[in-house]
């Protein structure tokens, strides 16, 4: 022990002593652990972790899709099957609905807020096995609408409104109008969805109305998500069978409604997290780990250049007693010194790391709250830090712990370069850091172009300053509409505003904003013509406030008010659906929707506007999808609530306090939700492909930096080591151009090598890419050329560095170097 003291304490002083090696190799891996660290917090908490329920794998999401749809995926449930397959099922102990959504928590005397609400069946916590830590869960009486007025809530919700009193069973609280009386309280780990970004607050029982318990041919509704619990001994293959032996009954006796409708049973776990969402993940794992081997093979090879400068000092040990084990102790010390400093640095930047890779996540990414750095995350740090001192540390010490005594103490050391071993091992490791850099970079100038391409994509609208919230109005007893009304009198007000430009409302199918509205619509006389349109309800104004150009006739007016002519606005797609090289001004459509006149006049044609940027199609992914659509005057239809759309001449945010200000004196019970501005709910659905882009380009660029430092390491030590041949060279006659490219001639060599391997490598994976690239082949030439432009011009520039130096050795001073 004591001489391993000694170690230490020698291996931090020869430390010291080469500051620049010391920095270099802690810089490099800092930057690689730290990374790396980051990169795994977010693949462990997303798609590595297990469920947090008992026998978790027992669980199964269940929900519809269409017969013959690729994939593993299953949709939302219309509440009319829900029950029937609940009723039907004897393969699982328990079938639960819900579906997630916000109610208004108004306290007296405060204004109203939006609280996060779960609607689930009586058989949910019991799926879960996560009955509720004081109280109970539901029961079948509770999804009776009359007896519903019961919720449990969560711990935190707990916590933070009753200050977690003993006694909150029994208490009422005020919630979306009405009042609940609290059954139960969530145990402090139980959350659904998963860690989730928003957690659920409160869980109330689901009532299914009496409209949604029959199937009405007019009226199509799909908005349940289902979860279930495998009996024991039932498997998924016969959970799957037997579930769509029921479809195809339903299918039978319904056939308007459930032709071609199937249903999907799949593991709980496989639906939150989703294959295109743990194939994401993988990859960024898959890129981070080619920038930690990048930083071991540089750390490798700065290793290696130093040791090979030791010889003197190990021959001299060596004489004074010193066996092979404790020069190779020497080396493994050095190594795990700077590994586990390199590796402390490392989490430090990774605790910085992962709260920004945490804030950039998409919106719909599942379990994000889970996201941190945590022991199962520095455990692994801490195995990299021991595999990496022990490469650190055993290269050189297999190299180098067998010492030529004699010969090393005989020449002392001058002009001592490394044997061809030494030398083709250095050089080894450099072709791997550029080959792998070559990789990183394909793949970052792939994603790249990728998302310069969507940022491209028209999406038909301005979204530049405008700022949306939603406005959510309860139905009032005996059927008075309240939301259109109370919509169209915000809008007025707002209008008035300092700092408004339009406001308008649109009820439907806002832009980007995932849900859809759609009907039937026909031509007079032609009824049996009928096409499935979407179906927007808007104020005047919305199309300028949106910057929707107008192509034919007139936007929608005040005038279009309730007691006026039915009117529509129609986009091009559906002129073109509907009246092919036709005028369509002044010609009518039917409308079929419950509650609503017959018949619209066409006044006006306006530009088409995508659903979103990009849209997936048989595993294909190409331009959001554009849809016929249809605008009616928002005081011509009944809408229980609906966006906000406010164009400001300024920063949006500016306006929202008295914004908020005319919705309360509006609305007085009524909380504005989500509010958010466009240019932010166009970051959002972009996010995915921009957070790919923005780390794989740094990753790329780490590499490409890292590899850059490996060639010049490199180079500067064979110049220190063939300081006396180039000293000789030049004293019998040699150029410092013929200096230059002899060093040159070298790196060039590893550097072909390393750009060749790394093509083939990255030409290779970049298929496993294909999926997630938009409108860009993975194997575009145009980014594989400038890839290798950029790596070979770093390449010869960090060799001219050290030759240019070496060039410009004093031939006298070189034959005297020692």
């Amino acid at each position: 022990m004591s001489g391993f003291g000694q170690d230490i304490r020698y291996a931090l002083r020869g430390l010291r002593n080469n500051p620049g090696f010391t920095v270099m190799v802690l810089l490099i891996l800092a930057l690689a652990v730290g990374a790396s660290a980051a990169v795994f917090s977010v693949v462990d908490a997303i798609v590595l972790r297990a469920l947090p329920f008992d026998e978790h794998d027992r669980l199964v999401a269940v929900g519809e899709r269409r017969s013959g749809m690729p994939g593993p995926g299953i949709g939302s449930i219309a509440p009319q099957n829900f029950l029937d397959w609940r009723q039907q099922q004897d393969v699982f102990d328990a079938l639960a609905g819900f579906a997630m959504g916000s109610f208004t928590f108004q306290e007296p005397g405060r204004e109203p807020e939006e609280i996060r609400v779960m609607r689930v069946s009586s058989e949910f916590f019991d799926v879960l096995r996560a009955p509720p830590m004081l109280g109970r869960g539901f029961l079948p009486e509770n999804e009776i609408d009359g007896r519903h007025r019961v919720a449990v809530i969560s711990y935190g919700f707990w916590q933070s409104r009753f200050g977690g009193a003993p006694d909150v069973l029994g208490k009422s609280m005020p919630l979306e109008g009405a009042s609940y009386e609290i059954a139960g309280v969530a145990r402090p780990e139980f959350s659904y969805p998963v860690a989730a970004e928003i957690p659920t607050q409160i869980w109330v029982p689901l009532v299914v109305p009496a409209d949604e318990r029959i199937r009405t041919p007019a009226r199509f509704s799909s908005y349940l998500q289902g979860i279930a619990r495998l009996k024991a001994g039932v498997s998924l293959d016969r959970a799957a069978a037997q579930m769509n032996q029921i479809a195809i009954a339903l299918e039978t006796e319904h056939p308007e409604w459930n032709k071609d409708r199937r249903i999907g049973v799949r593991p709980l776990y496989d639906h939150i997290v989703g294959d295109r969402t743990r194939s994401w993940m993988l990859m960024l794992m898959g890129a981070v780990a080619l920038v930690l081997l990048i930083a071991c093979a540089n750390i490798a090879n700065l290793m290696l250049a130093r040791a090979s400068t030791r010889t003197q000092e190990m021959s001299v040990r060596a004489a004074i007693g010193a066996n092979r084990w404790r020069i190779a102790r020497q080396f493994l010390i050095d190594g795990s010194i700077l590994s586990l400093a390199g590796t402390a640095a490392g989490v430090l930047l990774a605790s910085w790391g992962v709260q920004i890779l945490r804030g950039a996540m998409p919106e719909s990414m599942p379990r994000v709250a889970s996201i941190a750095l945590d022991l199962r995350v520095l455990g692994v740090a801490a195995a990299a830090a021991v595999i990496t001192a022990l490469v650190f540390g055993i290269v050189p010490a297999v190299q180098f712990s067998r010492v030529n005594v004699a010969g090393r103490l005989k020449d002392g050391g001058r002009g001592a370069s490394a044997g061809r071993v030494q030398q083709r091992v250095r050089g080894g490791l450099v072709v791997l850091e550029i080959a792998l850099a070559v990789v990183l970079l394909v793949g970052a100038g792939l994603f790249i172009a990728s998302f310069v391409r969507l940022m491209h994509v028209d999406p038909g609208f301005d979204p530049r300053r405008v700022l949306t919230a939603r406005v959510y109005v309860r139905d009032e007893p005996g059927g008075v509409d309240r939301g259109s009304p109370a919509l169209v009198d915000i809008v007025n007000r707002v209008r008035q505003l300092p700092g408004v430009e339009q406001a308008a409302a649109m009820s439907g199918n806002m832009p980007l904003f995932g849900a859809i509205s759609s009907a039937s619509m026909a031509l007079p006389g032609r009824p049996a013509e009928r096409r499935t349109v979407l179906v927007s309800y808007v104020t005047a104004d919305y199309h300028r406030a949106m910057r929707i150009p107008l192509r034919r006739g007139r936007y929608i007016q005040d005038s279009d008010g309730t007691g006026s002519a039915p009117v529509a606005l129609i986009n091009e797609a559906m002129a073109a659906a509907f009246f092919p090289g036709e005028d369509p001004l002044r010609r009518t459509v039917q409308d079929s929707s419950p509650g609503q006149r017959s018949e619209r006049a066409i006044v006006g044609v306006v530009a088409d506007v995508r659903r979103g940027l990009e849209t997936t199609i048989n595993g294909q992914v190409s331009e959001g999808r554009i849809f016929p659509e249809i605008y009616i005057p928002l005081p011509q239809g009944r809408r229980s609530g609906g966006e906000l759309v406010i164009r400001t001449a300024g920063e949006p945010l500016a306006v929202l306090p008295d914004v908020r200000a005319v919705a309360y004196s509006v609305l007085p019970d009524v909380p504005l939700r989500d509010v958010r501005t466009l240019e932010e709910v166009m970051s959002r659905a972009t996010a995915q492909r921009r957070l790919s882009m923005l780390l794989l380009s740094a990753f790329g660029v780490l590499g490409l930096v890292i590899a850059a430092l490996g060639v010049y390491a490199l180079m500067a030590y064979l110049a220190a080591q063939r300081t006396h041949e180039i000293g000789v060279r030049m004293a019998l006659g040699a150029t410092r151009g013929q200096v230059i490219t002899m060093f040159l001639r070298h790196s060039a060599t590893l550097a072909l090598i390393g750009l060749a391997l790394g093509t083939a490598g990255a030409w290779t994976l970049s298929s496993t890419a294909g999926a997630f690239l938009f409108q860009i082949e993975p194997t575009d030439w145009r980014v594989f050329t400038a890839t290798l432009v950029v790596l070979g011009l770093c390449a010869v520039t960090a060799s001219a560095i050290p030759a240019r130096r070496a060039a410009r050795v004093d031939p006298l001073v070189a034959l005297r170097y020692e």
